[in-house]
């Protein structure tokens, strides 16, 4: 269940799939907010198929790839760019496979597609071992990227993942990354909160208050977390209202459930924030 009031990053990515299967408009003249602090960015675009794709088959493996990369001089950027890079290529590999250091997304994209036929051509083979058709489903991994926040002391990224490489249902996840500007180094919830006890405090009232969930009512009779007692996902982002917490399907509940996220504003965590790390 999406927070309803602060569906920040899936409101931004449905606006993107949305917006891209739209016909072409005649472009407005674009306004900028002068008061906004922006670093220089760009999109990256990648995107690969097999040979079946071609043809109109169901034997079709895909992949779909856009995510920024900042084209800001120095060495701190260069590291924000490379880990940013490092998690995008985490979504072309199966949990048993390695990343080595020389290999680039295409080199990840290739070995994506020959798995995807070694299925099939395993398909096909058993198939005829049972006299039977061969049952072949197409592959596809999609990565959708955005800068959700920047400030000349932090930044932070949401990358949204859809895999499906067959099975009941597709695989779905969004990582938050948040990194220092000033040293390159990925920003922990503890480098911003040092009082962690009240911050699960205040986080589980909210929680609790975005769900509609009364504030006695027991989290795993309502099909939330599985032993009953709430925890802070490790998943968070920094946005313009303020921190967002997210937790992605299974996480917290059923996968029918969906992800679920709040967000304490600014005002809400008050004194508990270490603002200067951020602004």
């Amino acid at each position: 269940m999406f927070n309803p009031k602060y569906p920040v990053l899936t409101l931004a990515i449905l606006l993107f799939t949305f917006s891209s299967c739209q016909p072409e408009k005649p472009k407005a003249e674009k306004t900028v907010d002068k008061n906004k602090f922006v670093f220089k960015k760009e999109q990256q675009h990648f995107a690969k198929a097999s040979d079946g794709c071609k043809s109109d088959s169901a034997e079709c493996a895909t992949i779909e790839m856009n995510f920024p990369q900042f084209k800001e001089k120095g060495a701190i950027f260069q590291q924000i760019n490379d880990s940013i890079l490092h998690y995008v290529k985490t979504a072309l590999t199966f949990e048993d496979e390695e990343i080595e250091a020389s290999m680039n997304l295409n080199d990840l994209g290739n070995r994506f597609i020959q798995d995807y036929n070694e299925y099939t051509a395993e398909s096909k083979s058993q198939a005829t071992e049972d006299n039977s058709d061969p049952f072949i489903t197409g592959w596809s991994i999609e990565t959708e990227g955005q800068v959700t926040f920047e400030s000349p002391k932090a930044v932070s990224i949401s990358l949204s993942n859809y895999t499906y490489t067959g099975g009941a249902h597709p695989n779905s996840n969004i990582t938050l990354l948040n990194y220092s500007v000033l040293t390159g180094k990925p920003l922990k919830i503890k480098d911003l909160v040092s009082n962690q006890s009240k911050l699960v405090q205040l986080a589980e009232q909210k929680f609790r208050k975005t769900l509609e969930l009364a504030a006695n009512a027991n989290l795993n009779d309502q099909g939330y977390f599985w032993d009953g007692k709430f925890q802070l996902p490790a998943n968070f982002g920094i946005v313009e209202e303020g921190l967002l917490f997210f937790y992605n399907s299974y996480e917290i509940a059923a996968y029918a459930v969906g992800p679920t996220d709040f967000v304490l504003t600014w005002e809400e965590l008050g004194d508990l924030l270490d603002m200067s790390k951020l602004k």
